[in-house]
Order: structure tokens, then sequence, then C-alpha cells
């Protein structure tokens, strides 16, 4: 990198998140006026929940997680297990008029479990700096963003299947482990966010 005094630890910071989304309301800790701290300058925060599927209660659940993104100020919100293709996530999603959606493809096949389907938000001051994204897999999502100074971050979004589809759970960590080999070597910050699954 060509900026020496550029400090990760305060580029990127991780609030914590509630167990289950469909609770999210009900955790007066994560929505007091006294936990609802102003984002620190020149840094972002990001987030992350399994949704466990869309198609029961998505409009809620993405309302939901809408009023925790901006009471948490949140920079870059990761959705895993939508199992929404990504023009049924930009429809679900026009609500959430403050942040861009990206999303994965959606695994089809009959042989699996979950049809798994990521998305990262990304809060519209920030959507202005994505140069591109990529669709590794249906269980795999990267953001390229670049900033002054030649500062380029790649935001990683992963849903790891559980331990039952062994062979699908090893192929995920193996397509992440390959795609943080290239980042580094591309000269990117990153961060990966998602539901990892005792990985």
């Amino acid at each position: 990198m060509s900026d020496n005094n550029f400090n990760y630890d305060t580029f990127v910071r991780n609030p914590p998140n509630p167990d289950n989304v469909t609770e999210i309301l009900s955790h007066a800790s994560l929505f007091s006026s006294s936990s609802n701290t102003s984002p620190i300058p020149n840094s972002f925060n990001i987030s992350s929940f399994n949704v466990n599927g869309l198609k029961m209660q998505g409009q809620t659940k993405l309302d939901e997680i809408s009023t925790f993104f901006s009471l948490k100020h949140i920079s870059f919100g990761g959705i895993v297990d939508t199992h929404f293709h990504p023009k049924q996530m930009k429809f679900l999603s026009k609500r959430t008029s403050n942040y861009t959606v990206f999303s994965s493809n959606l695994d089809t096949s009959k042989q699996i479990l979950s049809s798994g389907g990521v998305s990262l938000f990304i809060e519209n001051s920030l959507a202005s700096h994505v140069q591109d994204f990529k669709s590794h897999s249906s269980r795999l999502l990267s953001v390229d963003l670049y900033f002054k100074g030649n500062v380029k971050l790649r935001i990683f979004v992963i849903y790891i299947p559980l331990p039952a589809e062994s062979v699908l759970r090893s192929d995920t960590i193996d397509l992440l482990i390959q795609q943080l080999t290239f980042t580094k070597q591309a000269g990117f910050y990153h961060a990966v966010c998602g539901d990892l699954i005792c990985i």
C-alpha cells in the first residue's frame, strides 16, 4: 500500500449482532439510545445475519434488519442463506432505500439441502466506490471498493454449509481460501462476513 499511515484496526469495526433476526427488536441493548453511538470517522461498521430463507416473512425480516442497520450505522450488511435469486433480492430490498444490494447467483441443484444465496447491503454513500462485484458461487460473493490513496477494499459475504453437507462445505471453504489468496496478491484490504459455522 502507498499510505503507510493507514490504520486497518480503525478502518473496520464490528458491532455485536443479535442471535436471531426474528427477535431483533426485542434486544433493548442493541436499540437503546445509550448504545447508539455515532460512527467513528473514516471507519466502517460491518454486520451479518443468517436469515434462514426469505420466502417466509421476507419483507418483515428485511424491515427489521434495515432498522438495525440504520440505528447502528451499518456500512456493510451481509445477509446469508436467502434462498433468493438476485432479481428477487433487488425487488425485496427496494424499501431499504439507504442501501444498495449486491447478490450472488442461486444454486438450484436438487442434490443440496439449501440453495444458499448471499447478499451484501452497502450504505449508499459508500456504494459509489464499488468498482466490481462477483458471485463466486451461491455461497460466496465479493464486492470491490476503491478509495482515495489507492486504498482497495474487498468485502466477502459467505455462507458455509452445515457439516451434514461435507463436500459442499469443504468446497466452499476451499473457494474462500483461494479467493483470499488472490485478494492478498492483488493488494486489497479485505473483510469477511457471513455465517462461517465453526470453520
